[in-house]
């Protein structure tokens, strides 16, 4: 037993020092002893292995071809017949058996306690610490993994310079990179000094002085809608400027920005942009190049106009507008007249340069026709069931007959209530346009006059529109007043206004007082 005991402990103080792999390798080896050696008739193939996590079923093992023990056969002896039952060894009861089982005893007791200094605590730790204890111990592995690399990263190659050597290349480094630093905080502090010198210097030289003027000018054009960028760019391509950003911002800084005019100015070569944003302010425009028409001129009246800005002759004009190409879309079908473009050539201010053409400035007015019409009366006109020419030829002669705003859509209901009865309209104003009158009175015989513009002798309307009309006269005859009235005469001589009447008796009784007021 001392024996036996003393190699226990030997064994045990091993298995102490053996990692838990080893451990467990052991006693899967010693388990194989015990089965083999001790317990040869034990079949261990389910045997369940503690310090799992979870339970497995073991692998079945082959069973050990032990032949089972009959007990033994009594013998029978002849001469007495009696039969012997052998005795039990003693020793064997008494000696082996009680060793077998004490050495059973003492390996399961050393199997406990392996198995609860290794797994069967940990299978009763909780789920959460066994995580916990888990991230502590990869934390760490990473730790001292890392710092591992880091140890060989900088003592792998150990360099061959010294301390005193690295410490001056790092503070050559330092000052290197401060110099640096202050090259650039220069150069930067330099281009800040020079814009801002710059800025002032353009900000004082805006003053009011009239001493610097050359008595040279410059003709500058402001279209209509032009903002303070545009005005800028086209000063600074006329030289007159060197910056548009700064007269931008002086603009703002002065209160000039959205105040500007359009128009033809004659800007003088030596003003400083204070001065041109005053000029440009006031409105105060070049007459040498501005051309007004008015409402209800006719081709030729505009003609003779453009010819007083010396551009062209009122002929050359002329000419143009019955022969030139041009590609605005509400041109097309014009039937052929003496004056193709009469109606279309819109009134209004427009501002001329010296090298333009007369086709230019008719492109302007039709530029401007074209911008009067609209999405909105292009869809009254297709809605209308007249064309374009129809109402544009009604417009003109609401235009030479009625002055007052507020009268121009009645004497619309009037021109197209007669149209309906297919009464002749009658209106004087397209006999003066048949004879090339402009005003005044008819005699009889222009009232007689065969042209297809006299409406005292035909019925329907003249062959086309008798003058320029201005948008007020287009819409009135766009969206007419819907009367009963057949006729209008003015109330009386030096008066605008007239007196629309339902029947030709009020009509006769109203023209009698205004003959009676012309002999006042």
């Amino acid at each position: 037993m001392d024996e036996h005991s003393n190699r226990s402990d030997e064994q045990a103080s091993r298995q102490q020092s053996r990692t838990p792999e080893q451990r467990r390798s052991m006693q899967r080896d010693m388990e194989e002893e015990f089965s083999t050696t001790y317990f040869p008739r034990r079949d261990r193939s389910n045997t369940t292995y503690y310090g799992q996590h979870s339970s497995r079923t073991a692998v079945p093992r082959e069973k050990a071809k032990v032949k089972e023990e009959k007990p033994a056969e009594p013998l029978i002896t002849e001469e007495t017949g009696i039969t012997k039952v052998p005795k039990r060894d003693a020793e064997f009861e008494n000696t082996y058996v009680p060793r077998r089982a004490s050495r059973e005893d003492e390996w399961n007791s050393r199997i406990e306690r392996e198995l609860q200094e290794t797994a069967m605590y940990r299978k009763s730790e909780p789920a959460r610490e066994r995580r916990e204890t888990a991230r502590k111990e990869t934390t760490r592995r990473d730790t001292t993994r890392r710092e591992n690399a880091h140890r060989e990263t900088v003592y792998r190659e150990p360099s061959s310079r010294t301390m005193s050597d690295r410490s001056k290349q790092k503070k050559h480094k330092r000052k290197m990179t401060k110099g640096f630093k202050g090259f650039i905080v220069l150069v930067v502090a330099f281009i800040i000094g020079f814009c801002s010198f710059q800025f002032m210097k353009s900000i004082m030289m805006m003053d009011g002085s009239t001493e610097n003027l050359t008595g040279e000018t410059v003709s500058v054009t402001i279209p209509s809608g032009s903002t303070t960028s545009d005005i800028a760019n086209i000063l600074k391509e006329q030289g007159l400027i060197s910056n548009t950003f700064t007269f931008r911002l002086s603009s703002k800084i002065n209160g000039y920005d959205g105040t500007y005019q359009m128009g033809t100015y004659d800007v003088d070569t030596g003003m400083t942009p204070t001065q041109i944003m005053a000029l440009l302010q006031s409105g105060e425009v070049s007459t040498k190049n501005k051309l007004t028409i008015p409402e209800g001129y006719t081709v030729k009246q505009i003609a003779d106009r453009v010819a007083e800005t010396g551009i062209c002759t009122a002929e050359e004009f002329i000419n143009e507008a019955n022969t030139g190409t041009f590609p605005h879309s509400f041109l097309k079908d014009l039937p052929d007249r003496e004056y193709r473009l009469e109606g279309y050539l819109f009134p209004d201010t427009y501002f001329l340069t010296e090298n333009m053409t007369a086709h230019e400035i008719i492109s302007m007015m039709l530029d401007r026709f074209e911008q009067m019409y609209t999405q909105e009366y292009q869809d009254a006109v297709a809605a209308s069931g007249h064309t374009l020419d129809e109402i544009v030829t009604i417009a003109s002669m609401i235009e030479k007959e009625i002055t007052l705003d507020e009268e121009r859509a009645r004497a619309a209901g009037v021109i197209y209530n007669r149209l309906e009865q297919d009464m002749s309209l009658g209106i004087d104003a397209t006999v003066l346009y048949a004879v090339g009158k402009t005003g005044g009175e008819l005699t009889q015989e222009d009232l007689q006059t065969d042209s297809p513009y006299n409406t005292r002798l035909n019925k329907g309307l003249p062959l086309g529109p008798i003058s320029n009309p201005g948008e007020a006269s287009f819409k009135a005859a766009l969206y007419p007043e819907d009367n009963d009235y057949l006729y209008y005469v003015v109330e009386a001589a030096g008066k605008s206004n007239h007196v629309f009447c339902k029947t030709n008796e009020e009509f006769l009784a109203a023209k009698e007082k205004y003959q009676a007021s012309l002999a006042q």
